[in-house]
């Protein structure tokens, strides 16, 4: 019985301490801040978007004709010491075209076809931008879509962004405790907002630009990390 008593006595007192335990941690005060971090990356690579878009009374001619024309941008890419694998496929498409006699109340007919074609060519030498659109334009094309520039080993530079500011905001938690004459104790939370855009930028071209003498520069590219924590403050 006794035993008994000693036992129930135990476990009694060990739940009692562990609610204060927990009271006295929920009481505790802390503070909440975000860490900020930016910086400034100048990207390493190019991707341009070009293609052929061609139309003709049968589909099997239109298809011919796109085919013929982007074997030549094909050829005219790889001229400049482009390998193959820098250049992809984007997208193909084939749709009929319609027309309608709306004067006698008709349905729509298909009059034609429009072949679509459209790739994607990454290149790390600037210098090689302008003469991809320019050999690209005398082979055929006329599409130039855009020109996005982006940053080929993102990771790296997320992480190292992130770790600017967890360091940020654990450099404001710690002014605040000080200020307060307190010091700082332990991160209870912490939660990436996210990154405020891709490490990559587009670059509408237009039908002037199709020039090998037109001067494009990459400039740089901006990226920013926000994080939420939660510390507790030590007296």
């Amino acid at each position: 019985m006794k035993r008994l008593i000693a036992s129930l006595f135990a476990i009694t007192l060990l739940f009692t301490t562990a609610a204060q335990a927990a009271a006295e941690q929920a009481e505790q005060p802390s503070v909440t801040v975000t860490g900020h971090a930016e910086m400034a990356v100048v990207p390493d690579t190019a991707y341009i978007s070009l293609g052929i878009i061609t139309t003709a009374s049968d589909v099997a001619k239109a298809k011919t004709e796109n085919d013929t024309t982007m074997n030549r941008i094909y050829t005219a890419v790889e001229s400049l010491g482009i390998n193959k694998d820098q250049v992809q496929t984007a997208g193909f498409s084939v749709q009929p075209q319609y027309k309608q006699d709306t004067k006698n109340d008709e349905p729509a007919v298909i009059a034609g076809y429009r072949v679509q074609n459209t790739i994607t060519v990454r290149v790390t030498d600037f210098t090689q931008i302008s003469q991809v659109i320019d050999v690209s334009s005398k082979a055929g094309a006329n599409q130039i879509n855009g020109l996005r520039f982006a940053v080929n080993d993102e990771s790296s530079l997320k992480d190292q962004l992130l770790a600017k500011a967890i360091l940020d905001g654990k450099h404001k938690a710690s002014l605040i405790a000080e200020t307060l004459g307190g010091s700082l104790g332990r991160a209870t939370s912490v939660n990436l907002n996210g990154y405020s855009s891709p490490l990559s930028e587009n670059v509408r071209m237009y039908k002037a630009d199709m020039s090998s003498s037109t001067p494009i520069s990459a400039g740089t590219l901006s990226l920013s990390a926000d994080v939420n924590m939660v510390f507790q403050l030590n007296d």
